[in-house]
C-alpha cells in the first residue's frame, strides 16, 4: 500500500490474515470521518477500489470506536495493533436492522467487565459503531486460541453470551496480523 503518509487524515493500515485461509480483513484508522469521506472522493483511489473488486469480494464496514477495555495487569491501558505481536485476534460482525437494535446491542456490550480483567490470557477488545446503524463490531486480542476458546467454553458453561435482539446475525473471524503500515506524521 505505500507509506501511510500519503493519505491525509491515515494513521495506519493493518492487514489480518483470517487462520482458514478465506478472508482478509484491514482494520484501517482514520484521524476522523472527514478524512475518510475525502478519501472517498479521490477518482485514483476510486479505480483502486474498482480494481480491488475485480479479484476480491469487498465488504466495507465504516466504524468508530465507542468502547475499548484491556487487561489492566498488562499495564499501559492503549491497545496495540502490531506485526510484530504473537496474539490471536477475533472480530465479530454483528449486523443490526436499525438503529434501535444497534443501540441494544451497544447497551449489552459496552463497558467494564471484570469478567474479562480476570480470564487467562485476554488482552483487550475494542467494541465498534457503524455510521450506518447496521453493525456493532467487536476486536479481541488474546495471548493464544487457546486462551480464546476455553474463554468460549466457559461462558457457554455459566449460560452463554448475553442475549442478541431477534434477527441480528454474528460471524466470527480468527485472525493474524499481517502487516501494519503507520505514518510517521502528527
Amino acid at each position: 500500500l505505500g507509506p501511510a503518509d500519503e493519505r491525509t487524515g491515515l494513521v495506519s493500515v493493518n492487514a489480518h490474515l483470517s487462520h482458514d485461509g478465506h478472508s482478509v480483513i484491514s482494520y484501517i484508522q482514520w484521524r476522523d470521518k472527514a478524512s475518510w469521506e475525502g478519501i472517498l472522493g479521490d477518482p485514483g483511489r476510486q479505480e483502486r477500489f474498482k480494481e480491488v473488486l475485480t479479484f476480491a469480494t469487498f465488504d466495507s464496514i465504516h466504524c468508530e470506536v465507542v468502547y475499548t477495555q484491556r487487561n489492566p495487569a498488562l499495564g499501559e491501558p492503549t491497545v496495540e495493533l502490531s506485526a510484530d505481536q504473537d496474539v490471536f485476534t477475533v472480530i465479530e460482525v454483528a449486523r443490526t436492522r436499525s438503529r434501535a437494535q444497534q443501540q441494544a446491542l451497544l447497551d449489552a456490550v459496552t463497558g467494564p467487565d471484570a469478567v474479562l480483567d480476570a480470564t487467562p490470557g485476554y488482552i483487550s477488545h475494542s467494541v465498534h459503531r457503524d455510521f450506518e446503524g447496521e453493525a456493532v463490531v467487536s476486536y479481541s486480542q488474546w495471548q493464544s486460541e487457546e486462551a480464546y476458546r476455553a474463554f468460549r467454553a466457559d461462558g457457554e458453561a455459566r449460560g452463554g453470551q448475553p442475549a442478541l435482539p431477534d434477527g441480528v446475525d454474528v460471524r466470527e473471524y480468527t485472525l493474524k496480523i499481517a502487516y501494519v503500515t503507520e505514518t510517521t506524521q502528527i
